[in-house]
This record gives structure tokens, sequence and C-alpha cells, in this order.
């Protein structure tokens, strides 16, 4: 049995979070930013919170509001400005996957504002970045409790980065939060979350340790997604149950990573539009059948666990992704050859998986049918 984890963020869950954490944030110092998106974060009610604990503790904050869906490298750069200019502490990031990237981003630049891009992804700063807060607002991203960042470069591709110094401090995981989201991001949140624990659970490297989150999580989900597969909106506990599963899936990749559906549905969102956690659940019926011959075994104490067979399992994934076609041309498959030569993500998938796997399942998937742009 091998037992090997690391994950030094303390998560606070539950509702009313954020006003139990007034000592907490005053420990960490006199200012602040606050890393935010257009309007989501104002919506669910998570930013007045955060403002009312600040205003108590009094620290003084500025907030920066311009992160949209896949963060750009320069937004966090400006972000990181920004909170240098005015003498920042702290980040805090608050939303969904992308401003709570962009805030540990955001950290980054603050403390080495002459950094660049290569220097951000090579991971050479000098400088340990700020502490970071995050205030979750969706149940999908995992941001909360991972030492991950993804971010879109000046090439447009998504690219990660990963470093111990950029876990958050704490995370809030408020599940009342999520109560705004639509059901269609409701359920692309889901499978996101759901495509980590699955993931993580058939990686290379996932150990006793990392596989008891991934396959508790899934379980959870695997119940939640049935229950959304009619476009019923979740109710209170539902909500719970979903950010439960998140947190979870969270937990296991922080330790072991994603595999080959994270690697590639990138593209989709860069070139496509298609919201990231579509994006992933777009190749994890491809993935589990992958991994029902890679790891047998492995396949079928999960499904016992679950209590589904696979035919099920996947089955409850499609249903929450659109049925709408993607095309995918032979042009852009040629570009995308390059892109999955020594991927990670490709590397970690059990058994062999390589790119020209990679390459005949694009062409099976996304060669007919009726583009969605």
């Amino acid at each position: 049995m091998e037992l090997s984890f690391y994950m030094p963020s303390r998560v606070i869950f539950g509702t009313g979070a954020a006003q139990e954490c007034a000592w907490r944030f005053a420990a960490l110092g006199k200012r602040c930013l606050i890393v935010t998106g257009g309007s989501s974060a104002r919506l669910c009610g998570a930013l007045d919170d955060i403002m009312g604990v600040l205003d108590s503790v009094g620290i003084i904050y500025d907030i920066f509001d311009k992160i949209r869906q896949n963060p750009t490298v320069e937004s966090c750069r400006q972000a990181g400005i920004a909170a240098n200019s005015m003498g920042a502490d702290f980040i805090v990031g608050i939303g969904g996957g992308s401003p709570l990237d962009a805030a540990k981003a955001t950290a980054v630049f603050a403390a080495n504002p002459k950094l660049d891009e290569g220097g951000l992804y090579s991971l050479r700063f000098p400088r340990a970045p700020l502490p970071v807060v995050l205030v979750g607002t969706t149940a999908g991203t995992g941001s909360e409790v991972t030492s991950v960042a993804v971010l879109t470069d000046s090439s447009g591709r998504k690219r990660s980065i990963r470093d111990d110094r950029i876990y958050p401090v704490f995370s809030l995981s408020d599940p009342s939060y999520t109560a705004t989201l639509s059901g269609y991001f409701t359920r692309s949140t889901a499978v996101d979350a759901m495509a980590h624990c699955l993931e993580s659970y058939f990686n290379k490297t996932a150990d006793t340790m990392s596989r008891a989150p991934a396959s508790y999580g899934a379980c959870i989900l695997f119940e939640q997604l049935k229950k959304l597969s009619d476009g019923t909106l979740p109710g209170k506990e539902e909500r719970i149950a979903l950010y439960s599963g998140s947190i979870l899936g969270g937990t296991a990749i922080s330790s072991t990573g994603t595999a080959f559906p994270h690697a590639m549905g990138y593209f989709l969102s860069e070139n496509h539009g298609i919201p990231h956690g579509i994006a992933c659940a777009e190749f994890l019926p491809a993935f589990l059948k992958h991994c029902e011959k890679a790891d047998e075994n492995g396949m079928k104490t999960l499904l016992r666990f679950i209590g589904a067979e696979l035919d099920e399992l996947i089955a409850v994934i499609e249903s929450a992704i659109p049925q709408d076609k993607i095309v995918v041309t032979d042009e852009e498959r040629a570009e995308l050859l390059t892109r999955w030569e020594n991927n990670r993500g490709l590397k970690k998938t059990p058994g062999e998986f390589g790119a020209a796997d990679a390459d005949a399942l694009i062409k099976e998937l996304f060669s007919k049918g009726d583009s969605l742009e």
C-alpha cells in the first residue's frame, strides 16, 4: 500500500463560512486585492460577504474584476501590478475556476512585478507569492485545494503552472454561493469535478491515498449527475453534495494531476468556445472505455463502490453533454499533433495512450456533425 500526500490548505466548508473567518483574514495583513470576474461573485452574494468581513477587521481592499473565462497571463499580470501598487499583503480570489486560478498567478506577479510570462511558466520567480485566500462560487474547479493554475498564454493556448508556493492558505467553500448557477453551468462544473475524480483514480501516479477521495467523490457526483439529467435544478442538499464532490476531486488531483480528458479538452475551449467542464466530459466516455482495458481490476473496484455498470456511468456523463456536434477539421487535427507529443496528461493515462491515439480519438469524435460555432 502506497500513501503519499501533501495539501497544506485549510478548507472551511459550509453555509456562512466567511463570517467565521474574520480573524483568519486579519492574520494575513492590512491590505488585500480581491480578484474576481465581472458579475457572478456579486450576484451570488460572495463579494458582499467578503467585503463585509474585511471591513469588520479594518482591512483595506481594492477590487480587480477583469478576469474572464480562461484567464490570460496578461490579465493576471495587470492584477499583480494593481496589488503591488496598493501594497497588498495578500490576495483574495472569488469565483469559479478562472478567478481562483487567476488569483494564484496574481499572487506571483504581485511579489515579482518584473516577472514575464516565460518566468511564470518556468517557475523562475525569486520571491515567494503573496498569501492567497480562495472563495469558490461553483462546484467543479477543485482549485480551492490545489497548487495549480491554468492560464491562457500569449499565443492563446491554455497551459498550467504547478507549484507548492501557490497553494491557498485557506479556502471558503460555501455551497449557498452556487445557488445562482444555471442548470447548464451546474452540469458543466459537475462533470468537471467528475473528470477530476476519474482521471485521478486511474492516473498512473495514483496511490491508496489519492484513490480514496477520487472514488468517494465519483460516488457522490454520479448520484447528483443522475438527478441533473432531466434538467431539474438542484436544491440545497444537492448543492452541498455537488460541492463536496468537487472538493474531493480537487483533493485527488492535488496529488496525481489529471489525464488525457483534461489535456485534450483544452483545445475545445480555446478553438471552439466550449466551457471547460463540458470540454473535458467530451473525452470521458472514451477515457473510461480505455481504462476498462488498461486497469480492469481498478475499474471493477470503482464501479462496485459507485454501484453502477460502466454503461450506466457513461450514460450519466453523456447526459450532461450538449447534443450539438463539434467539428474538428483535418487541418486543425494536424496542427494539434505536436501538442500531443510528450504531453503530461497523455503520459499519466493508464496503459499506452500517445499522440497517435489522441489524433485517432479526435477524428472519431469530431469529424462529423454540425459545428457549434
